[in-house]
């Protein structure tokens, strides 16, 4: 009983991300900041730029994540 409840909520843990990520009104304000972070560091060599896009998801997964908390 246990493992499937472990298992359900997980599932639920997934879907309820998937949602809130693929909700536009709710990730709008934060979309612009990706994209602008992202295209700043186009002009970086392979290893900056793939750290940089790195750091670009983290902070728009923070921002909408944020969201659900203001």
């Amino acid at each position: 009983m246990k493992k499937w409840f472990v298992t359900l909520f997980i599932i639920a843990v997934f879907i309820f991300l998937t949602a809130l990520f693929l909700t536009p009104d709710f990730t709008y304000h934060c979309t612009d900041k990706l994209i602008a972070c992202i295209e700043e560091a186009n002009g970086f060599g392979f290893f900056a730029r793939l750290w940089a896009h790195l750091k670009c998801v983290y902070h728009n997964v923070v921002c909408v994540l944020g969201g659900l908390f203001v």
